[in-house]
């Protein structure tokens, strides 16, 4: 077995727990109210592979609609009482004018799991990627990835009603020149028709790179903005208050940007826009907010993120499952789960296809491809700052970029130098780290390869470490294994132990460890359990964190020995971290 397939064998082992799909939460948030949002539950089901097929369902409405892996070519208008689902691999593109896809007036409409791919931000007057207008009412958009809208990425308007945005990403790739505010709430101050509609609900929703302002910006809607991540490189704002806006802002992670609330009074008086216990990090521009905001008519149940460790875990549960991450449709996904005006309870309603896909298991080791075969040749697309041929001095990080991944249903990586990763989230598939100090310099070509199609795509790159110690004789022959997630450390505890357990875990990943991984081809640890307790073997010497899948911190600890044992709370998936390595877990 030559060094490249022993690498990718133990990335694939290690990055297994990784590649699973979300859990199936249940609606909540604004949609829930004005009777509930049913979508096209109680009609038929239809499955599509074909844009015409789609165009003709959607605008029918009165269906469930399952769309099958494949690009469709907006524009994509949906009628009323419509449910459509995306299998993985389902992305659906924006024309060069128009939207993607468009509800226009539409009623009781859910839509989950699909990409959107806009044409790029520019400066100039278009449509948005996604479009909700004219008096569209009782929509949850959930677990879909939208970007490079043209105007904007997601925009509601137009006295549109009763709508939750859930576990969504919103960013912006090197396609976008200008204009890159992703999404508008109320699309003008004359527009008082407004008054009275326009409550929105967006949580567990990521703001990611690319994104400057507009996450959302508010005229006169009721909005509440609840446990969400705002991290874009790129910000000149986070959410901004406009006039008449009543906006309620909560536990939300605020890391690494320049304001986290603008409060824009030019065009006329802002109700309310509250800062309710949200975690703000290197937020260069503090703002206290104004007023008191409304009270939502739903009880929503939020996580805790009054700690660094707690907004942590809820930030990396949020990157990992923002995005088209959802099962396949099946027995073991819920395309409308039951919602609840009281607390999120679990779903109990189902629909079954022909198709049956169940999400990898954290027990057993499998490769980062979590679905059935994609059928057709796969794709993969370079977005972030970062270039992939790039230089770094050991002890430095590189420039962070990702490739996303269509057409297939994950990836491996070959040929990173050490304490350089790749890690998938969604289908972005991600290459970051810290080349440690004593790292041997040179120059390592890696290349990053689908998984899951008929054709697979690969594309290389060329990272150059420099300063570090001797040399390597050839860099093809250098192969390193990717850890499986880049989540931070977590206590339990106070700052002063946050901060004790991060930086003795900062030296984890050095060069031994990395060779121990490829020569076990797994993860240094793994779980067993029994009811609710969890043993975890193999946590000596690393900080063991346990959050559950909406990023709760339930357990955070630097471990002595090498098996632990630990009583969770209830039964359900939790996500079980030791060091820098991360697996998913199911307690019965």
């Amino acid at each position: 077995m030559n060094s490249k397939l022993i690498a990718a064998v133990a990335f694939g082992l290690a990055t297994a727990a990784m590649a699973v799909t979300s859990p199936d939460f249940p609606m909540t948030g604004f949609a829930t109210q004005n009777g509930g949002t049913t979508g096209g539950k109680g009609y038929g089901e239809v499955t599509v592979s074909t844009t015409a097929d789609l165009a003709k369902y959607a605008s029918a409405g009165n269906k469930i609609i399952y769309v099958k892996p494949g690009t469709y070519a907006g524009p994509i208008n949906v009628g009323s009482n419509v449910t459509i689902y995306g299998y993985q691999g389902a992305v659906i593109t924006q024309p060069t004018s128009g939207s993607a896809m468009k509800l226009s007036g539409s009623k009781n409409v859910i839509i989950r799991n699909l990409k959107f791919q806009g044409i790029g931000a520019h400066d100039d007057d278009d449509e948005d990627c996604l479009q909700v207008n004219h008096e569209s009412k009782n929509v949850w958009i959930d677990h879909v990835d939208i970007y490079d809208g043209h105007d904007g990425n997601l925009d509601i308007t137009n006295a549109s009603d009763f709508v939750t945005i859930s576990w969504t990403k919103f960013s912006y790739t090197s396609k976008s020149t200008g204009h890159q505010f992703s999404n508008l709430i109320g699309n003008s101050k004359t527009k008082t028709s407004d008054r009275g509609h326009l409550n929105v609900t967006f949580h567990h929703t990521w703001w990611a790179d690319g994104v400057v302002e507009r996450m959302p910006r508010v005229r006169f809607g009721k909005v509440h903005v609840a446990n969400n991540l705002f991290d874009s490189k790129n910000t000149s704002y986070c959410v901004r208050a406009a006039i008449e806006a009543d906006i309620r802002i909560e536990n939300n992670v605020f890391i690494n940007v320049q304001k986290a609330l603008d409060l824009y009074t030019s065009d006329g008086k802002i109700t309310a826009a509250q800062m309710i216990n949200n975690y703000e990090e290197n937020v260069k521009k503090k703002e206290s907010g104004t007023g008191t905001a409304f009270k939502p008519s739903y009880s929503m149940s939020l996580t805790d993120v009054s700690t660094q460790a707690k907004a942590y875990a809820l930030r990396d549960s949020i990157k990992l499952y923002a995005g088209a991450t959802l099962p396949n449709p099946g027995s073991n996904s819920t395309v409308t789960p039951a919602s609840s005006s009281s607390k999120v309870v679990a779903s109990s309603s189902s629909v079954k296809s022909s198709s049956s896909v169940a999400p990898a298991s954290s027990s057993s080791a499998k490769s980062s491809s979590s679905t059935a075969p994609v059928s057709g040749t796969a794709t993969l697309t370079k977005h972030g700052t970062g270039s992939s041929t790039q230089s770094v001095a050991a002890g430095s990080a590189i420039e962070e970029f990702y490739f996303t991944i269509e057409g297939a249903t994950g990836a491996t990586v070959t040929g990173l130098p050490e304490g350089v990763t790749g890690t998938l989230k969604g289908s972005d598939f991600y290459i970051s780290g810290t080349v440690p100090a004593n790292a041997t310099s040179g120059a390592y070509k890696f290349t990053v390869t689908t998984t899951g199609a008929t054709t697979n795509a690969s594309k290389s790159g060329t990272i150059t470490v420099t300063g570090g110690s001797a040399p390597v004789a050839s860099s093809s022959s250098t192969t390193q294994t990717a850890s499986s997630s880049s989540v931070v450390p977590a206590s339990s505890s106070s700052a002063n132990e946050i901060a004790a357990i991060e930086s003795s875990d900062s030296g984890e990943q050095n060069g031994s460890e990395t060779q121990a991984i490829q020569q076990t081809f797994a993860p240094k640890f793994s779980v067993a359990s029994a009811g609710r307790s969890l043993t975890v073997y193999g946590a000596a010497g690393k900080t063991l964190t346990i959050m559950d899948m909406q990023g709760r911190l339930m357990f955070g600890r630097f471990i002595q020995t090498n098996n632990f044992d630990v009583t969770l709370p209830h039964s359900g998936n939790y996500i079980v971290r030791v060091g820098k390595q991360t697996q998913r877990v199911n307690i019965k």
